[in-house]
């Protein structure tokens, strides 16, 4: 008769615990602590026990979906139940259950994403292209993740702030509903059909906000500059005339490993302010008939408006450059007479959360 080993802390339905978090251990490992949790259901406890350097990719650690494991890919990290109570680890770039398993016999745990790396030491550096494994800032378990689905993410200011890799891509749904997604090898998101004002419910929709200035300059420290006559560290040359696929240059990356932090699109930022060079203020329909639902009655804004022209002036930060703006695109470049309610096509969005 095989021996059990009962965990009794986990039989509580949902029960989650583990002495620290996952963590990478060089670019394809993993540490994983001990702990007990929760698989099926009340009475269901499993013990977890530690493993170091685990190799998500060994074929006894995984379903067959990482053999072809690519650039750009999310791995999702499930405990299944063991016959002697222990419970055993399955990789999986699956999102709902691995292969081979059920929702009552798997759970996820945790995971990370598979993709370009730049580190502290090679920050602002064009020489280097950066090395493509396991990003050691977005590996997250139940205890240690943002407050939104992970998928796609870093962990940028630790316990406080997570942030897209990529710029956001279509993901699920319609309008007003539908989910962008942070993901590799897509066409982002611009205001062309959107109007940058209507980003922040698209933001919403995902569990996210806007970035604010501070949280740019942060994330995007370390990316190199673009340049005008070439796209070798950004999607910047002046020739361009449009934004590519979202992680397409493999130098632009930041030390936070965020792609496109500078070039290809503007990250519209959260930071609205009025320029209020006349004194005239009056109400204004123009700036808000714009973008998605432009047909639908939505009031008026009450702003400053300067010249002959009645333009408003209300404005808002955005930061990185555009995808023709050359040598001005990079770490530190902010535009803070930025239009929000103009639907240009060179202002893309990248949201940001927090942590549990």
């Amino acid at each position: 008769m095989a021996q059990r080993t009962y965990a009794i802390p986990a039989q509580g339905a949902g029960h989650f615990g583990l002495m620290g978090s996952i963590v990478a251990a060089g670019a394809m490992r993993l540490d994983i602590p001990e702990g007990v949790l929760n698989i099926g259901g009340n009475g269901k406890g499993y013990v977890l026990e530690e493993r170091t350097n685990w190799d998500p990719t060994a074929m006894a650690n995984q379903d067959g979906s990482l053999d072809g494991l690519a650039l750009g890919d999310d791995v999702y990290l499930y405990a299944v139940q063991g016959d002697d109570g222990r419970a055993d680890l399955v990789a999986s770039t699956n999102i709902t259950v691995p292969g081979g398993y059920t929702a009552a016999t798997s759970r996820k745990v945790g995971g990370f994403h598979y993709g370009r790396v730049r580190t502290v030491a090679q920050r602002y550096d064009t020489g280097i292209t950066p090395a493509v494994q396991i990003v050691p800032n977005s590996v997250w378990d139940l205890g240690h993740r943002p407050t939104c689905d992970p998928t796609g993410m870093v962990e940028v200011v630790p316990g406080s702030l997570w942030v897209d890799i990529y710029l956001n891509s279509e993901g699920s749904g319609t309008w007003p509903e539908n989910v962008p997604v942070s993901r590799y090898g897509a066409q982002p998101i611009r205001n062309d059909i959107y109007a940058a004002v209507d980003f922040h419910l698209l933001a919403r929709n995902a569990g996210k906000r806007l970035p604010t200035v501070e949280e740019f300059l942060t994330y995007a420290e370390g990316a190199p500059q673009g340049a005008n006559a070439n796209n070798n560290t950004a999607w910047a040359a002046a020739t361009n005339t449009g934004p590519t696929t979202t992680g397409a240059i493999a130098r632009a990356v930041s030390m936070f490993n965020v792609t496109d932090a500078a070039g290809n699109l503007w990250d519209y930022i959260d930071n609205h302010h009025d320029i209020g060079i006349e004194n005239i203020i009056m109400w204004k329909a123009d700036i808000v008939n714009v973008g998605k639902d432009a047909a639908r009655a939505r009031g008026q804004s009450y702003v400053y408006v300067f010249d002959a022209s009645s333009a408003a002036s209300w404005r808002c930060f955005v930061g990185g450059g555009p995808f023709n703006y050359g040598a001005y695109c990079g770490a530190r470049c902010l535009h803070s007479g930025a239009i929000p309610w103009v639907a240009g096509g060179s202002v893309g969005l990248r949201c940001v959360c927090g942590a549990l």
